[in-house]
């Protein structure tokens, strides 16, 4: 087989060189093609990486993030996607520690339940340096600075491009994954988590946060929800040992969000109405904090959270 000249995929050129918690994995042998899953190598220029029989070749962004996708076409249809440029420029990804962020923060946060917070701090403690915490769905956001942040395209904050439906990582690579607000946009969610059961090391867990009574959004496509228990068969099913499950983001937040959206999208001068109906409401999230330490909070959760484990 002949080797494929690395080309460039969502409009970026193959100019950037490998950013450094990326090489450190490719060099310890974890990054595999996708396709394949032969082990990958740098290119003697640094510009790409390349397959060890050199028949597959992938360039790297001018960011440093490889480009470990087969074709561009599902890519860009998401890179191009209104909401996932607003979400993921630049603008917004510099703006996330002003003083106007944070007050927008404190206002407008989804106050999510201290299981879930327990939860997140448990998986994911301290990482040592030979410790692989990936985020799929990742950026622009990086919720621990030990997170390896895999997304569908080179956004900012987003070290490796790739699909979750076929993750670049050799089996049992990976110490622990986060995955949140994703599995709603995957067209095919438990091939994305039978990916992330082969890419773990054996005791390790994933936390996955995921909509329940959420509006539709689209990224550019949303395909499903799920309740905690629909949460709960779909890693169950794939091999995985649910240790938690529960409510993430409360009743009140399903509220307030519902009728924003309701607001925005029906209503006259909708747009104003919905934004004075996230001030006049921002005190009422407050009282998500009681409903949560309920049982039946999942009931009307606007998220549900989960932590599954891989067998040891």
């Amino acid at each position: 087989m002949t080797r494929e000249q690395p080309t460039p995929i969502l409009g970026v050129q193959p100019r950037g060189s490998l950013n450094p918690r990326i090489l450190s994995q490719l060099q310890r042998g974890m990054i595999v093609c996708p396709e394949t899953r032969a082990r990958l190598f740098l290119s003697a220029d640094g510009r790409a990486l390349v397959s060890g029989d050199g028949g597959r070749a992938y360039s790297v962004a001018a960011g440093g993030a490889p480009l470990l996708l087969e074709g561009a076409a599902e890519g860009d249809e998401f890179a191009s996607s209104s909401n996932m440029e607003s979400e993921y420029s630049p603008e917004v990804v510099a703006g996330q520690g002003g003083v106007l962020a944070r007050v927008r923060n404190f206002l407008f946060n989804d106050r999510r339940s201290e299981n879930c917070r327990r939860a997140f701090r448990e998986v994911f403690p301290e990482a040592g340096p030979d410790e692989v915490y990936l985020s799929v769905g990742g950026g622009p956001a990086r919720p621990s600075p030990h997170f390896t942040n895999l997304n569908i395209g080179p956004f900012p904050n987003v070290d490796i491009v790739a699909d979750a439906h076929r993750l670049p990582y050799a089996d049992g690579a990976v110490d622990a994954i986060y995955c949140e607000a994703v599995l709603e946009h995957l067209y095919a969610p438990g091939r994305a988590v039978e990916e992330m059961h082969r890419v773990l090391k054996p005791g390790g867990k994933v936390f996955a946060c995921t909509p329940f009574l959420q509006a539709y959004h689209g990224y550019p496509h949303h395909y499903q929800n799920y309740t905690v228990t629909g949460h709960q068969r779909l890693f169950s099913d794939r091999g995985f040992r649910v240790l938690e499950a529960g409510a993430c983001v409360g009743p009140m937040y399903t509220w307030i969000s519902l009728t924003q959206i309701l607001l925005a999208e029906y209503a006259p001068a909708g747009r104003w109405l919905a934004r004075a109906w996230l001030l006049v409401s921002a005190p009422l999230r407050a009282l998500d904090a009681p409903i949560l330490r309920r049982e039946s909070a999942h009931v009307m959760a606007s998220t549900t959270y989960l932590v599954a484990e891989k067998a040891p």
